[in-house]
């Protein structure tokens, strides 16, 4: 049945009594999709029911990746174990864009038998379990043991599956054979380097970590497999972390959930850290060999107390050569005790000698002390000598300004005269605090004395820095303020701080409303004062501006409270909620600045929504924090996401924001109403529940795609009778493509 243009493998067919196609019979014969895979879709073969052909794609791969691909799969129609899918024949096209591969055809695969109990809420039998396991070590033990030479003329030592998970092992009509399948990622255990394959949930922690794929990390996604079966559920050993913070030294696997002691005494076993202490695929055959169930247990139970003997006798040689070291350093410490003892008696004698000196000290001190008091109260009576004498100066200060005030009203009258009485008049500039006049002046809200200082005294400060606009602000001088701005605005004190704070710390608001246009004024942004505190995390500027800023909204419409959170300032921005964003919860604050642990706190306002209709949820997913997002509508075992759900209950607001976080992920099963789906996409569930404006979203994002069989969302949505959204979705999905082909065979 060859034809001379079709490059063949030639495993010994005959033998195996399956028949050999040439290209245009298997062509000829080509049936219905029965699945598809990661590398190509598998059909039925029309005439042949024991017999599928799988097709895969070539066009992308170099000449060496081709090389060894052609040389790996035909290997794989070499294997003949009863426990891995036989390849009988593979053909490549004339063009060598396809090749296609002719194998066994299986009835369903274990990941289907596994979903039917979880539905059912049945739990396999353990001994179903155990035959199951013992099927799948005595196949890898096959493939691990395999020898040969590569395509690159090298010899290998082994053969690593590297995808091994329950739809990849499929099941027998009578549901008691299992095979393993779909190698398509298969290398030599010599050549496994840091070749990353496989699905994460099955991976072994030196693959996660490293790339590294070794017969071990098969053993490992053999013990997943195991746990699934026990548990009907999938094991979360990262949670929500990364693998780095998990698996670590002393790291244990929580096995609580496998109720059955000699299958969790496995688990123990394959699940440890270091891939040379894990059993090999041989050591489980011949542990598993047994059918009776508690056999196999007390085989189990006799190895791990042989293990433990061994730990146990490695201890007590340990704690002897210990008691030994410990004997010596006895010895050696009774004789300091003795040394120490002497040393003791000797430092009490020395100690009762320095009593003696301390008392005599303790009334030297008693009688310094009493000396210090009464040259303290001389010194109290001197300085309330000094105080009467500034208080007096300060009278005379006070008097001499009101003459220079007299003097300048007179000024225009009195020229010659005024300048006269103004020399003979005129203060000390500056006294010997560094107030000067004009501060003075600006204390006491006397316009007219400013106007005739501020030419000789401005922009002076005190020994603070304080200038007279300061000290007017303080007072709540508004004129004064008015008067000092134009010659002493933006001046900031010892202590950075500029006139406008002064005035908000005292609460004279509106002498700081005066000020803000000179010192921190909106810019052409709308951006205030309040908006710049709030983004630098100035808690006090942000207290005293409320009054006379809140509410305020830049051209981009933000608050000060926005400009807070943008800028990850959760202290002033929960200051500006109370009169900003009363209806923002704690949760949604967190969910906008990406803090978790906050977010953890608050969990129980998840469902509240803002003055603008949004969750934390919502703000979360438009914030781009996934984990958030994660922890408020968690991906659950079969990864049906927070966008799914959205898009199943018709959430339009939700679906837009989580969109560009969780777009074109996959479902491994979800029911929806009486419509099973694997392998489906938020795009399906929004069409088979008829939201039109959810799949308006979705279609430009995830249109296109099938589930794992072969359904598009259009079918979907055509035989759930919902005629607006396939007009959505016949503009992208529209085709030749048979609603016949959506059912698997």
């Amino acid at each position: 049945m060859t034809d001379e243009g079709d490059y063949m493998s030639n495993p010994p067919l005959d033998d195996l009594g399956a028949p050999v196609f040439n290209l245009a019979e298997l062509r000829e014969r080509e049936g219905g999709v029965l699945g598809r895979g990661a590398f190509g879709i598998v059909r039925s073969i029309e005439g042949y029911p024991g017999l599928a052909a799988k097709e895969v794609r070539l066009d992308g791969l170099g000449a060496s990746a081709l090389r060894s691909l052609r040389f790996e799969l035909a290997t794989l129609t070499t294997f003949t174990h009863p426990g891995i899918l036989r390849y009988h024949q593979i053909i490549e096209d004339e063009d060598g864009d396809l090749i296609y591969i002719v194998m066994a055809r299986q009835d369903t695969a274990l990941e289907a038998l596994i979903m039917k109990h979880r539905r059912k809420k049945e739990p396999i039998p353990a001994e179903t379990i155990v035959a199951f396991a013992a099927q799948i070590t005595g196949a890898l033990a096959y493939l691990h043991s395999a020898r040969g030479t590569g395509a690159n003329g090298d010899p290998y030592q082994g053969i690593v599956h590297r995808d091994l998970k329950p739809a990849n092992i499929l099941v027998s009509e009578d549901g008691n054979r299992l095979v393993l399948a779909d190698f398509g990622l298969c290398k030599s255990a010599m050549a496994s380097g840091t070749t990353r394959a496989g699905s994460p949930t099955y991976m072994a922690p030196e693959t996660l970590l490293e790339g590294k794929a070794t017969p071990a990390s098969d053993i490992w996604a053999l013990g997943v497999i195991v746990y699934e079966l026990a548990t009907l559920k999938r094991p979360n050993f990262l949670g929500d972390k990364e693998p780095k913070d998990v698996f670590i030294n002393g790291w244990k696997p929580d096995l609580s959930d496998v109720k059955n002691d000699f299958i969790r005494g496995i688990l123990e076993r394959i699940f440890v850290l270091d891939p040379e202490e894990r059993p090999t695929a041989r050591d489980l055959c011949e542990l598993l060999r047994v059918s009776d169930v508690s056999v196999v247990g007390m085989k189990l139970r006799v190895m791990m107390l042989e293990e433990a003997l061994n730990k146990a006798n490695g201890g007590i040689a340990s704690l002897e050569r210990e008691l030994q070291t410990n004997s010596f350093e006895i010895s050696s410490l009774k004789s300091t005790i003795v040394t120490q003892t002497a040393e003791i008696d000797s430092l009490k004698s020395e100690l009762k000698t320095k009593s003696t000196k301390v008392d005599a000290l303790e009334q030297q001190f008693t009688r310094a002390i009493e000396a210090l008091e009464k040259k303290t109260h001389r010194r109290e009576t001197e300085m309330d000598q000094q105080l009467a004498q500034v208080r007096a100066e300060a009278n005379q200060h006070k008097k001499e300004l009101e003459a220079l005030k007299l003097a300048n009203e007179h000024a225009d009258k009195h020229d010659e005269e005024a300048s006269r009485v103004e020399k003979a008049l005129t203060p000390e500039v500056v006294d010997d605090s560094g107030v000067t006049a004009l501060m003075k002046a600006a204390m006491r809200c006397d316009v007219e004395a400013v106007r005739a200082l501020i030419t000789e005294q401005k922009r002076l400060g005190d020994r603070d820095g304080k200038t007279a606009l300061m000290y007017a602000a303080q007072r709540d001088c508004k004129e004064t303020v008015k008067v000092l701005l134009e010659y002493e605005k933006r001046i900031r004190d010892n202590q950075n701080h500029n006139a406008l704070y002064h005035a908000l710390k005292t609460r004279h608001m509106e002498v700081a409303e005066v000020i803000i246009p000179h010192e921190d004024p909106t810019d052409e942004n709308g951006v205030t004062a309040l908006m710049r505190a709030a983004a630098r995390g100035d808690v006090e500027i942000v207290e005293l501006l409320i009054p006379i800023q809140k509410e305020m909204k830049d051209t981009d419409g933000d608050t000060a409270f926005v400009h807070a959170l943008k800028s990850k300032h959760a202290d002033v921005a929960t200051v500006l909620r109370r009169h900003e964003a009363p209806s923002w919860t704690f949760l949604m604050c967190a969910a906008f600045t990406g803090d978790i642990e906050l977010a953890k706190s608050h969990l129980s306002d998840k469902d509240k929504k803002n003055r603008d209709g949004d969750t934390a949820l919502i703000i979360a997913a438009k914030a781009g924090y996934e984990d958030i997002v994660e922890l408020l509508d968690q991906t659950d075992e079969n990864g049906v996401t927070a966008l799914m759900r959205a898009a199943e209950r018709g959430d339009v607001e939700a679906v837009r924001a989580l969109m560009p976080l969780q777009k074109r992920r996959t479902a491994s099963y979800v029911k929806i109403g009486k419509w099973d789906i694997y392998g489906g996409i938020a795009l399906m569930m929004a069409a088979t529940c008829g939201h039109a404006d959810v799949v308006k979203l979705l279609v430009e994002h995830e249109g296109n795609i099938t589930d794992s069989k072969g359904w598009t969302a259009l079918m979907r949505a055509t035989w759930s009778g919902h005629l607006e959204c396939v007009k959505l979705l016949s503009k992208k999905e529209a085709g030749d493509t048979s609603l016949q082909e959506c059912s698997v065979l």
